[in-house]
Protein backbone atom coordinates (compact mmCIF):
# COMPACT_ATOMS: atom_id res chain seq x y z
CA UNK A 1 0.00 0.00 0.00
CA UNK A 2 1.33 3.45 -0.84
CA UNK A 3 1.27 6.46 1.45
CA UNK A 4 -1.41 7.99 -0.79
CA UNK A 5 -3.68 5.03 -0.23
CA UNK A 6 -3.22 5.23 3.54
CA UNK A 7 -3.93 8.93 3.64
CA UNK A 8 -7.07 9.00 1.49
CA UNK A 9 -9.71 11.15 3.14
CA UNK A 10 -12.59 10.50 3.08
CA UNK A 11 -11.91 6.82 2.51
CA UNK A 12 -12.68 5.45 -0.92
CA UNK A 13 -15.18 2.63 -0.42
CA UNK A 14 -17.81 0.76 -2.39
CA UNK A 15 -21.03 -1.09 -1.58
CA UNK A 16 -21.53 -4.82 -2.16
CA UNK A 17 -24.08 -4.33 -4.96
CA UNK A 18 -22.03 -1.84 -6.99
CA UNK A 19 -21.23 -3.00 -10.53
CA UNK A 20 -17.66 -3.94 -11.32
CA UNK A 21 -17.49 -1.03 -13.76
CA UNK A 22 -18.14 1.37 -10.86
CA UNK A 23 -15.37 -0.25 -8.80
CA UNK A 24 -13.01 0.04 -11.74
CA UNK A 25 -13.91 3.67 -12.37
CA UNK A 26 -13.56 4.58 -8.70
CA UNK A 27 -10.14 2.89 -8.45
CA UNK A 28 -8.93 4.71 -11.55
CA UNK A 29 -10.32 8.11 -10.59
CA UNK A 30 -9.01 7.99 -7.03
CA UNK A 31 -5.77 6.20 -7.98
CA UNK A 32 -6.14 3.37 -5.47
CA UNK A 33 -5.37 -0.33 -5.91
CA UNK A 34 -7.90 -1.64 -3.39
CA UNK A 35 -11.42 -0.69 -2.31
CA UNK A 36 -12.95 -1.64 1.01
CA UNK A 37 -16.44 -3.07 0.52
CA UNK A 38 -18.86 -1.87 3.19
CA UNK A 39 -22.46 -2.71 3.99
CA UNK A 40 -25.27 -0.25 4.75
CA UNK A 41 -24.07 -0.01 8.37
CA UNK A 42 -20.62 1.00 7.07
CA UNK A 43 -19.07 -2.22 8.35
CA UNK A 44 -16.23 -3.72 6.35
CA UNK A 45 -17.36 -6.89 4.61
CA UNK A 46 -14.52 -7.34 2.13
CA UNK A 47 -11.92 -5.79 -0.11
CA UNK A 48 -11.85 -5.69 -3.89
CA UNK A 49 -8.53 -5.21 -5.66
CA UNK A 50 -7.52 -4.42 -9.24
CA UNK A 51 -6.88 -8.11 -10.00
CA UNK A 52 -10.48 -8.89 -8.99
CA UNK A 53 -11.79 -6.19 -11.31
CA UNK A 54 -9.56 -7.14 -14.22
CA UNK A 55 -10.45 -10.84 -14.00
CA UNK A 56 -14.06 -9.99 -14.83
CA UNK A 57 -13.06 -8.08 -17.95
CA UNK A 58 -11.02 -11.04 -19.15
CA UNK A 59 -14.10 -13.18 -19.80
CA UNK A 60 -14.33 -14.22 -23.46
CA UNK A 61 -17.02 -12.54 -25.56
CA UNK A 62 -18.29 -15.95 -26.72
CA UNK A 63 -19.07 -16.96 -23.11
CA UNK A 64 -20.87 -13.68 -22.46
CA UNK A 65 -22.89 -14.13 -25.66
CA UNK A 66 -23.80 -17.70 -24.73
CA UNK A 67 -24.93 -16.73 -21.24
CA UNK A 68 -26.89 -13.76 -22.61
CA UNK A 69 -28.63 -15.92 -25.18
CA UNK A 70 -29.17 -19.17 -23.31
CA UNK A 71 -29.63 -18.04 -19.74
CA UNK A 72 -30.95 -14.49 -19.91
CA UNK A 73 -33.28 -14.81 -22.88
CA UNK A 74 -34.24 -18.48 -22.94
CA UNK A 75 -34.19 -19.46 -19.27
CA UNK A 76 -35.00 -16.26 -17.37
CA UNK A 77 -37.63 -14.90 -19.71
CA UNK A 78 -38.79 -18.14 -21.30
CA UNK A 79 -38.55 -16.46 -24.68
CA UNK A 80 -37.36 -17.96 -27.92
CA UNK A 81 -33.92 -16.47 -28.52
CA UNK A 82 -34.28 -16.61 -32.33
CA UNK A 83 -35.96 -13.17 -32.65
CA UNK A 84 -32.96 -11.62 -30.87
CA UNK A 85 -29.43 -10.88 -31.98
CA UNK A 86 -26.76 -10.73 -29.31
CA UNK A 87 -23.44 -9.27 -30.40
CA UNK A 88 -20.58 -8.99 -27.91
CA UNK A 89 -17.38 -7.07 -28.57
CA UNK A 90 -14.86 -6.49 -25.77
CA UNK A 91 -17.54 -7.08 -23.16
CA UNK A 92 -20.02 -4.63 -24.71
CA UNK A 93 -23.30 -6.43 -25.49
CA UNK A 94 -25.59 -5.13 -28.24
CA UNK A 95 -29.14 -6.49 -28.05
CA UNK A 96 -31.48 -6.28 -31.03
CA UNK A 97 -34.85 -7.90 -31.56
CA UNK A 98 -38.48 -7.71 -30.55
CA UNK A 99 -39.37 -8.48 -26.92
CA UNK A 100 -42.95 -9.56 -26.20
CA UNK A 101 -43.52 -6.25 -24.40
CA UNK A 102 -41.65 -3.21 -23.10
CA UNK A 103 -41.29 -4.56 -19.57
CA UNK A 104 -39.75 -7.82 -20.79
CA UNK A 105 -37.30 -5.85 -22.92
CA UNK A 106 -36.21 -3.59 -20.07
CA UNK A 107 -35.85 -6.57 -17.71
CA UNK A 108 -33.78 -8.42 -20.31
CA UNK A 109 -31.40 -5.47 -20.64
CA UNK A 110 -31.01 -5.31 -16.84
CA UNK A 111 -30.40 -9.08 -16.60
CA UNK A 112 -27.72 -8.95 -19.29
CA UNK A 113 -26.14 -5.90 -17.65
CA UNK A 114 -25.49 -8.03 -14.53
CA UNK A 115 -23.79 -10.91 -16.33
CA UNK A 116 -20.18 -11.29 -15.25
CA UNK A 117 -17.83 -9.72 -17.77
CA UNK A 118 -20.39 -7.35 -19.30
CA UNK A 119 -18.94 -3.86 -19.52
CA UNK A 120 -22.02 -2.19 -21.04
CA UNK A 121 -25.28 -3.06 -22.80
CA UNK A 122 -26.45 -1.25 -25.92
CA UNK A 123 -30.23 -1.53 -26.01
CA UNK A 124 -31.25 -1.69 -29.66
CA UNK A 125 -34.47 -3.60 -28.99
CA UNK A 126 -37.62 -2.63 -30.88
CA UNK A 127 -40.24 -1.60 -28.36
CA UNK A 128 -43.92 -1.24 -29.23
CA UNK A 129 -43.96 2.54 -28.61
CA UNK A 130 -40.52 3.18 -30.13
CA UNK A 131 -40.34 4.50 -33.68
Amino acid sequence: MTAGELMTSPPVVIGPDAPVTEASRRMRDRRVKRLPVINSSRHLIGIVCRADVLSVFGRPDAEIRQESTEEAIAECFLMDSKPFAVIVHNGVVTLTGHPVNDQAGHELVERVRHIEGVVAVLDRLSYAGKV
